[in-house]
């Protein structure tokens, strides 16, 4: 889901080679600090970074997407249960 108005995070992680599990290097604001971040590690051949970007999400838009899952929810059982009924009659 895009959230254009939110701000946006980048995390980067580093991937172990033997086993796959990520390590977080850091959470930057943008890019350029992701960047920055990278050139200062110390790598050789084969060693695999991740980096992921996060839209930070306030407490009203989480509720509001909340209610809105809440009222789907509620009228999807009450369609099931008309339908159950219909099918029984």
């Amino acid at each position: 889901m895009c959230k254009p108005t939110t701000p946006e995070y980048f995390t980067l992680l580093s991937v172990c080679p033997y086993d796959g599990s990520t390590t977080v290097l850091g959470i930057f604001e943008n890019l350029d600090a992701v960047y920055y971040r990278m050139k200062s590690c110390y790598t050789s051949c084969g060693d695999e970074y991740r980096i992921e970007c996060f839209h930070l999400t306030t407490a009203e838009f989480a509720a509001e997407k909340y209610n809105e899952q809440q009222v789907n929810r509620a009228k999807a059982k009450l369609e099931q249960q008309v339908d159950a009924e219909t099918v029984t009659n």
